[in-house]
């Protein structure tokens, strides 16, 4: 027999359920993993269409953490919060379609350094004409104000909590 009280109904349930699905839905780390992952699958569209066909939305999370002067691997993988291994496997498919090039580190022979090759930079280059399209489309759909708002917004949650965090 059941207690009573420990057992919520189904309608309960589905209350519940549904609460904490609007709530997941609507918190900040939501809103901003679904907005990258929008914004990510437009810019490779977007690259596509410029003829980078071998690019998979996977490879931004390499190309968006490295520096252009080159990064090692670890650092990269830091950034964008994967293990070595992953970011490894990442640096191997953009080096295999010819994007970066990854060498070892004169000073440690287990560092391995990515760096951009001459269609990688290229790829930055149409990759940053890709955005400022998109910002526009964004505009359009939202408002000028409206986007400048969150890129303000963003920019400064970036800054303040970057600057606490190395306090």
């Amino acid at each position: 027999m059941k207690q009573a009280g420990t057992q919520s109904s189904s309608k309960d349930d589905a209350i519940l359920l549904r609460t904490i699905e609007d709530g997941r839905r609507r918190n900040m780390r939501q809103l901003l993993l679904r907005a990258s992952r929008i914004v990510n699958r437009h810019v490779v569209e977007g690259l596509h269409e410029r003829g980078y066909a071998d690019l998979r939305s996977t490879h931004t999370t390499l190309l968006s953490n490295i520096d252009l002067a080159g990064s090692t691997v670890t650092d990269a993988a830091e950034r964008a919060g994967i293990t070595k291994q992953a970011m490894g496997r990442l640096a191997s498919e953009l080096e295999g379609a010819g994007y970066i090039r990854v060498k070892g580190d004169p000073k440690d022979a287990r560092v391995r350094v990515l760096l951009l090759t001459r269609t990688g930079r290229q790829l930055m280059l149409d990759s940053l004409e890709v955005m400022t399209e998109l910002e526009r489309r964004y505009e359009g759909s939202i408002g000028r104000d409206r986007l400048a708002a969150i890129l303000r917004g963003l920019a400064a949650f970036v800054e303040e909590t970057e600057q606490a965090e190395n306090r």
